[in-house]
């Protein structure tokens, strides 16, 4: 931090200084070796600098470059083991070198006066000649540059090399955009042959002028000569730079959904249609009704995450008129309790599990949570005065990459920055602590889907993590946390113990803070009700309990031979065995021509521990 300070530190004295010194040897008319000394003087006698560093810059000074092209090397070499100030070099005589470096315009217009390289224009010499030093001036076919600027040689085996140059618009600055042309394929070997007298400007001489070139019999227009060198170089310039100032004008998001499944994104947008078409019911318009707003995303690092998507107002409203009485009453509990924080009241911190069976209406409860409560939430004045208002106050989070992403979140893993191994002793962020606390600073209400999946090691993690990120001893560093679920459905992986079973030896920080709230009405096949049902039956029915007759004659009504399935509907089959078989008889059915490209196969090398590529790609099960 001093180095940096130090060395970017403000001399805005000093520079106004030079900025004199500089104008006034401008009026004086001196040489450049004189003004850049004069510059040099000024510089040593002005500047503040401790002795250290003047012996530093001493024993570099031979090396410096300034900016008008000089190089100053002390003659006196006691000058390099001087460990006096900076004053010293007051009385240290100075000279100067010419270190002018040379562009491959200059070589070009110095080009050898031979037929071949008169008719060269600029693109031509860059393209198919190169500059040659040291032993290479020796070689074959060799020429002198005029003026002393070197050797030049013809590529060999006629092949050209890239070039790039410059370009400018042609709208704002049409005297760069045409001088460009002329330099670039109008031979010449000064810039006063692309000016003439009669021409004052780029422009018109490219228009309206002629020229012969050397070894020819008539004058010939600038413009065809421009051309005719131009469309070796530049192939579809045109076509290129509209492309180009499209792709800048649609700059954006790129939705590959519509790639990969079609038939989704025409129903998607007919929806669209429909609501835009629908007149608003102004007798049910609330006031307050919230925006949906989209959840930032500070990651760096890649996720299997999606922004949430942009809600209609007119289908938010709907949403919420649609809730149940259960969802409402955890609905308006959750804004009830947001708008108290806002108001500064504190209000406890609240634990809520949501439960319910399949339909039942969990994932819209989220959204409508989601929703209201960041709304809310982002006029906390803390919020306003303190950090970014952009980044969440509800974090939508879950197990899985897959769970995760249904609900447009993160997994608790990537979002926590959590380790593999949930072993204690608990493991800090070290370095990674500001950086993940500035990214939650303004998160007040936590949301993770699919709980059962969640351990209850993982769930004192988070509750430990939380608390470090936040700096409080509350549960779950005081945030207010959401859990929603069915404990039915998939249970935690290596056969770990779900949250819902009590286990004296651990902590149970789920009997302790979370209230259950239970969904029974079937929202999603509200038009089969015999259907759900029988599905919460089966929902609920243990391993060794029968399937009713009922149920067995309604389930036994979709049975239908496989080869009168249709192929595009969906299959699930119960090994990956199989899936892999029916994905490859229905690739074959689509596809004629397939080809089979084997993956890199790497593995890990245990004496070096890094991964090495194999020479054979693995075959069977790891």
């Amino acid at each position: 931090m001093y180095l940096t300070s130090y060395i970017t530190k403000k001399e805005s004295g000093l520079s106004e200084y030079l900025k004199t010194v500089i104008e006034n040897s401008t009026k004086d008319h001196v040489n450049e070796c004189d003004e850049m000394r004069e510059i040099m003087q000024a510089y040593s006698k002005k500047r503040e600098v401790s002795a250290q560093e003047c012996v530093t810059r001493a024993c570099g000074i031979n090396m410096k470059k300034c900016s008008r092209g000089v190089i100053f090397v002390p003659t006196d070499d006691n000058a390099l083991k001087m460990s006096r100030p900076m004053s010293y070099l007051e009385n240290t005589t100075l000279e100067s070198v010419n270190v002018w470096m040379t562009s491959l315009t200059d070589k070009y217009k110095s080009r050898p006066e031979t037929p071949e390289f008169e008719q060269m224009c600029l693109a031509d010499f860059a393209a198919t000649c190169r500059i040659v030093y040291g032993q290479q001036k020796k070689g074959k076919d060799v020429l002198p540059l005029l003026n002393d600027m070197g050797f030049v040689q013809k590529r060999k085996n006629d092949k050209p090399a890239i070039i790039r140059f410059y370009r400018c618009s042609q709208e704002k600055y049409p005297e760069k955009f045409y001088g460009t042309l002329l330099k670039l394929y109008i031979p010449h070997r000064s810039d006063l042959e692309l000016k003439r007298r009669h021409f004052p400007t780029y422009e018109s001489f490219y228009k309206s002028g002629c020229v012969q070139l050397p070894g020819s019999d008539h004058p010939e227009c600038v413009r065809h000569i421009v051309k005719r060198n131009k469309d070796k170089y530049e192939k579809n310039s045109e076509d290129i730079e509209n492309a180009v100032e499209e792709f800048e004008q649609n700059r954006g998001v790129i939705d590959e959904w519509c790639n990969l499944a079609p038939e989704s994104e025409v129903e998607r947008l007919e929806c669209i249609e429909e609501l835009e078409a629908r007149e608003p019911d102004h007798e049910h318009v609330q006031e307050n009704v919230p925006e949906y707003s989209n959840q930032a995303n500070a990651a760096t690092e890649a996720r299997a995450i999606r922004e949430p998507p942009t809600f209609d107002p007119t289908l938010l409203r709907q949403m919420y008129q649609n809730l149940n009485q259960k969802q409402a009453c955890v609905f308006y509990a959750v804004r009830d309790w947001c708008v108290k924080r806002v108001c500064g009241l504190n209000p406890e911190q609240f634990f809520f599990y949501v439960n319910g069976g399949a339909g039942t209406g969990k994932s819209h409860l989220i959204k409508c949570i989601y929703s209201e409560a960041s709304k809310i939430l982002c006029k906390l004045p803390s919020h306003s005065e303190e950090v970014d208002i952009a980044n969440p106050t509800v974090l939508l989070t879950a197990f899985t990459g897959t769970a995760a992403f249904n609900i447009s979140g993160s997994t608790l893993h990537s979002l926590l920055k959590l380790p593999r191994s949930l072993k204690p002793p608990f493991q800090g962020l070290g370095n990674q602590l500001d950086e993940v606390r500035s990214e939650l600073l303004n998160a007040e209400i936590l949301i993770i889907d699919e709980v059962s999946m969640v351990s209850k090691p993982l769930f004192a993690y988070v509750d430990a993590r939380l608390k470090q990120i936040k700096g409080s001893t509350k549960p779950f560093g005081g945030m207010s946390v959401i859990a929603v679920g069915d404990f039915y459905q998939l249970p935690p992986v290596r056969q770990s113990k779900t949250l819902c079973v009590y286990e004296p030896c651990e902590i149970d920080l789920w009997q302790e803070h979370f209230q259950t709230i239970t969904l029974t009405e079937i929202m999603r096949q509200k038009d089969d009700v015999a259907f759900a049902e029988m599905l919460n039956r089966i929902r609920v029915k243990g391993k060794s309990d029968e399937l009713s007759q009922a149920d067995r004659a309604l389930l036994s009504q979709t049975i239908t031979e496989p080869s009168l399935c249709p192929p595009d509907v969906l299959h699930i089959f119960a090994t990956n065995k199989q899936v892999d078989s029916h994905n490859s008889v229905t690739l074959a059915l689509l596809h004629s021509n397939i080809t089979n490209i084997d993956a890199d196969d790497y593995k890990k090398d245990p004496r070096t521990g890094r991964m090495a590529r194999q020479a054979q790609p693995y075959k069977g099960n790891r």
